[in-house]
């Protein structure tokens, strides 16, 4: 996509209210044992993934919003909502380092870099560090450019960005169609809708970027990712996009909308949309039928819905909810295991 105090110690026995608060942070470990979880109310839970109990409970200070393992699973990233990132020691959860001013953090497993995004009131930048020690290997100050979200490139040496929209004179506001689809109306409007924004292309090694404008604007993404060189960018409604360096930017039509979460799986071949509890997963570019996993939603309390994803290196998925319910579906994705998490 900062959390635990250097000795993560403290057990809270969470049992009350917990369909109040919500996940926030899921990560499987690359060996596919342990799922680690972190919610709304400060706890950050270790969850073995073949008997499916909690491990482990620990009481940090802050909410952590982002949890990250390492490839080879000797350690684990947490960044909270003070835009601290801390890495610890995944065998004992001793610190290993720290830094400020992280607002987004991507991981790039085969490089072994971590990019932080430090959105500045002043200015924003970018930075790589290096995943085992927290060393700054390279930095670009965008200026007074406005991040909005941003992918990191597979050779962790590049990235893309997607600036917040501006107002723009060449952009004229009109009346659409009434013969259009959902998702034409949809497209006609990000073009017609007065506004556009900036496609930034970072180049590490050279240390300078390019910019170019774009027609496409949206904020709150559910999953950005760098594909072919493009941002592949999922979002609830009907304007999830792939978005060039150029500034051009196709919609991506996942059939339906509103969605409360949304993922590319790792193999790049599968959209995996939820709504409420139904988990629905799309092939990229169509052509194929669409499963659903229907499961039942938590009875007696608020309405339930995932609010995190991830997924394990064997293909495995687990979606979290605002139940504070952890799912688990196999790589075939045919079932799902449903356990509460407190």
């Amino acid at each position: 996509m900062t959390y635990l105090k250097p000795a993560l110690a403290g057990l809270l026995l969470f049992a009350a209210g917990a369909q109040a608060q919500s996940i926030e942070g899921l990560s499987v470990s690359p060996d596919g044992k342990t799922v680690l979880m972190s919610g709304t109310n400060r706890v950050v839970y270790s969850v073995a993934t073949d008997t499916m109990e909690v491990t482990d409970r620990r009481y940090v200070p802050q909410m952590v919003r982002q949890i990250i393992h390492s490839d080879d699973g000797s350690m684990v990233y947490l960044r909270d909502n003070d835009k601290r990132l801390i890495a610890y020691n995944a065998a004992d959860m001793s610190e290993a380092w720290r830094t400020e001013d992280a607002d987004e953090v991507v991981y790039a497993p085969e490089q072994g870099t971590l990019a932080i995004l430090d959105e500045h009131w002043k200015d924003d930048s970018i930075r790589l560090v290096a995943a085992d020690s927290g060393s700054q290997t390279a930095r670009i100050a965008l200026g007074k450019m406005k991040t909005d979200m941003f992918a990191l490139g597979p050779d962790g040496r590049s990235a893309l960005i997607l600036t917040k929209s501006s107002k723009s004179d060449d952009e004229v506001k009109q009346d659409e169609p009434a013969d259009m689809t959902k998702l034409q109306k949809a497209d006609f409007k990000q073009r017609t809708d007065g506004y556009v924004s900036q496609v930034i292309a970072v180049d590490f090694d050279l240390g300078e970027f390019t910019q170019a404008e774009s027609h496409y604007r949206v904020s709150f993404p559910h999953d950005v990712n760098m594909v072919d060189g493009k941002l592949l960018i999922l979002r609830s409604n009907l304007d999830s996009a792939i978005v060039g360096s150029d500034g051009s930017a196709e919609l991506i039509d996942l059939g339906k909308d509103h969605f409360n979460s949304a993922m590319l799986d790792k193999a790049g071949t599968t959209y995996i949309l939820t709504r409420g509890t139904d988990l629905r997963f799309v092939p990229v570019g169509g052509g194929a039928a669409e499963g659903l996993l229907s499961v039942q939603r938590l009875q007696g309390g608020p309405a339930e819905w995932v609010t995190a994803i991830t997924e394990g290196k064997d293909g495995t998925l687990y979606f979290a909810t605002n139940a504070y319910r952890l799912i688990k579906v196999p790589a075939d994705r045919g079932s799902a295991q449903v356990v509460s998490v407190y």
